[in-house]
């Protein structure tokens, strides 16, 4: 896979742009979570958006099975939204 440094992604074109998306949502289709599935199995939560994630927010799921819905502050901070809920 190519790789871009994370500085030229403000320079980029919009038919570029396009082509990373494309390729972003290509090899995200085909992950089947290994590195997720991992996380959790050495206790650590892992996040995700699905179909029905609220814009602007992430699902948390946790070692347990539990999920939260959590969304970031301006300066990084993680804000829980939800008490966790079994998954």
């Amino acid at each position: 896979m190519k790789t871009v440094p994370i500085e030229t992604l403000g320079r980029i074109s919009a038919a570029q742009e396009a082509a990373l998306l494309d390729t972003l949502d290509a090899a995200l289709s085909s992950d089947a979570g290994t590195a997720a599935h991992r996380h959790l199995a050495e206790g650590r939560p892992v996040y995700f958006r699905d179909a029905l994630t609220p814009p602007g927010h992430v699902i948390r799921k946790h070692p347990d099975g539990s999920c939260q819905l959590v969304r970031f502050t301006a300066d990084g901070s993680e804000l829980p939204v939800s008490e966790p809920a079994a998954a």
